[in-house]
């Protein structure tokens, strides 16, 4: 890959040899662990397989002092390399990310388990989610400290939202990321941003109550809709990554113009694919995309 994006670009983007981790990640601290399979990417397994499991983890974590939880975030070596400060000697803002509330749950508790426990258990899961906004939110500050820089926003990566009913989404996500946003995107300029490449509409009347300055969501939900729950949020990409790499021109461009021919015109639309470039995605089919969106999504052009 990296020989092929060097013939055409000039540049080799993606590391030739695993490193290790400079930082824990969140899913890690709360005893998730990473296998690796052969021909696949690197994937996040529970470490936790019962209630008494989750109630240990979650006393052991309530513990930990600042000076314990960021031991435990370098444990693996490595660290934040510190910012370069403002010319006036503050700190460089930036915003902070992590995956979204669902999506951490089913790293951290396993798919079905969390499922199952989000019905049955709830006392266990109001816990669990109460411990794990405390720590996020920690874990980014000391994080920032060790960087050098003030957080001002949040982005959040939550594909696997979409396994929630509203319901449960209000009950149980919905407090965490409102907690999170009030500490670092308590201003209405702060970045606030959710991507989550599912079918999740279902989910927008509730993403409307967030102010989120831009989603990149699943490609099947149409951009009407989603501007129809978001009237103020960019709409970056809905492109589907599969039409990308598996389409022919004609379907690429189609899909371009779909897009902007619907909610181009306000200006909140970036042409994107909704979540990634698919692996196998040929150089061809990125430069017909780049022509569609050159050609056709301008405003001194009329589209048809």
């Amino acid at each position: 890959g990296n020989d092929r994006i060097e013939e055409a670009l000039g540049i080799r983007p993606f590391a030739e040899q695993p490193a290790a981790p400079a930082i824990l990640r969140i899913e890690h601290i709360f005893g998730a662990h990473t296998e690796l399979t052969e021909g696949g990417t690197p994937w996040l397994e529970s470490g936790l397989h019962s209630l008494a499991a989750l109630a240990a983890k979650l006393d052991e974590l309530e513990r930990l002092d600042d000076a314990g939880l960021r031991a435990l975030i370098v444990s693996t070596g490595g660290g934040v390399t510190p910012a370069a400060p403002n010319p006036d000697g503050s700190r460089p803002q930036r915003p902070a990310f992590s995956r979204g509330p669902a999506t951490i749950a089913t790293s951290v508790l396993g798919t079905t388990e969390l499922m199952y426990w989000l019905v049955d258990e709830p006392r266990a899961l109001h816990r669990f989610y109460e411990v794990l906004a405390d720590i996020l939110i920690r874990y980014q500050r000391l994080i920032a400290d060790a960087a050098g820089v003030k957080i001002a926003g949040y982005a959040w990566a939550d594909d696997n939202c979409a396994l929630f009913s509203p319901g449960l989404y209000a009950e149980f996500c919905l407090p965490l990321m409102r907690r999170v946003f009030a500490a670092f995107a308590p201003q209405p300029q702060d970045w606030r941003h959710q991507h989550s490449d599912s079918d999740m509409a279902h989910l927008l009347p509730l993403l409307a109550t967030l102010d989120f300055t831009a989603v990149n969501l699943g490609p099947r939900i149409p951009a009407q809709a989603i501007r129809a729950a978001l009237p103020h949020t960019e709409i970056q990409g809905q492109m589907a990554p599969f039409t990308l790499r598996n389409q022919p021109a004609a379907a690429i461009i189609a899909e371009v113009r779909r897009d902007f021919d619907a909610v181009g015109a306000d200006g909140g639309l970036a042409v994107a694919t909704a979540g990634s470039v698919a692996g196998g995605t040929s150089l061809a089919a990125i430069r017909t995309f780049m022509w569609a969106v050159q050609e056709y999504c301008r405003y001194d052009r009329r589209t048809s």
